[in-house]
């Protein structure tokens, strides 16, 4: 018996190796079908174990049945698993590994899209998804339309068009990647059918202060280039935020986009340039020219200041 039990977790574990390289691979497919085996086998192993009554192993091929079936998107068998494992071996060490196991909230990407693809959706993971990067996905909807009630309403479009496709989505896939693509694709759509009108900033925007070379080889951030917000009155604030909102305005979709994307949400370069079909260089170009017109933008409306002063 034990031997044979043996036999079933070793072929479940290199069935997990192959899935997961497949699932790397993006063949998801396979994938699933290589989890779906290592499930059964796991499972297979358990119900033998039973009959011997040696606990310990039973717990440890119900994980491993748990873990495949959240690979597969099977959350309600992976919690009921859980459930007859706690109800097996309930000593506080068990408790506190199947208590972590079974919070959402800990879940990697790939299980919580994978449960999420099912149809229905599992509720609870798309909560966990939808806490994780709603927050940032709404930052950058607001960067990129200058407006907090617009940012709203394109951040709710991208999620909900994510979700209309859930069941294309890869769980071995970049899925915040994939998620700002869909929602800078979309404010593009925007803004091209609301050109004339323009959008109105309402809310203050944070600071681009991620450093970046400028032409002389320094390191510069747009927040150099302004006052530091702590030492202004709360009506300085105001209208400080109200210029960066104009100056920004004035870029072109391209621009605004790159430079959300390199100081705002942290892409490099090169992972731009992929995004566009352009090279590092190009991008860094692109950049550049994005700070030099925000400069150009600022220092004008100060200067016009100066003069109504």
């Amino acid at each position: 018996m034990t031997d044979e039990i043996e036999r079933f977790m070793n072929q479940a574990a290199s069935l997990g190796s192959l899935g997961a390289a497949k699932r790397q691979q993006g063949e998801e497919l396979a994938a699933d079908a290589y989890f779906r085996e290592g499930f059964g086998l796991a499972l297979k192993a358990a119900n033998r174990i039973i009959q011997g009554g040696s606990h310990p192993a039973r717990l440890d091929a119900l994980r491993v049945a748990a873990r495949f079936a959240l690979e597969c998107g099977e959350a309600t068998e992976a919690r009921r698993l859980m459930d007859e494992a706690l109800s097996t071996e309930a000593s506080p060490q068990y408790a506190v590994e199947w208590a972590q196991l079974r919070d959402e909230s800990a879940w990697p990407d790939s299980w919580l899209i994978a449960a999420v693809r099912r149809d229905p959706p599992d509720v609870k993971a798309l909560d966990a998804l939808a806490n994780r990067y709603w927050k940032p996905l709404f930052g950058r909807c607001q960067l990129l339309t200058l407006n907090h009630q617009k940012a709203g309403d394109l951040a709710q479009e991208a999620w909900c068009r994510v979700l209309r496709s859930r069941q294309a989505l890869k769980p071995g896939g970049n899925f915040p990647a994939y998620l700002t693509t869909i929602a800078t694709n979309l404010w593009r759509d925007w803004y091209r059918s609301a050109r004339r009108a323009g959008p109105m900033a309402e809310h203050r925007l944070e600071s681009l202060d991620m450093p970046h070379p400028n032409e002389d080889g320094e390191s510069v951030a747009l927040v150099d280039r302004i006052a530091d917000l702590k030492s202004l009155s709360p009506e300085d604030q105001t209208l400080l935020a109200m210029d960066i909102d104009a100056a920004l305005e004035q870029l072109s979709p391209q621009l605004r986009e790159v430079l959300v994307a390199r100081f705002i949400t942290g892409e490099s370069c090169a992972e731009i340039g992929r995004r566009h079909g352009r090279t590092e260089q190009s991008v860094s170009g692109w950049v550049r020219q994005a700070i030099r017109e925000v400069k150009l933008h600022l220092e004008a409306m100060s200067r016009g200041a100066a003069v109504k002063a």
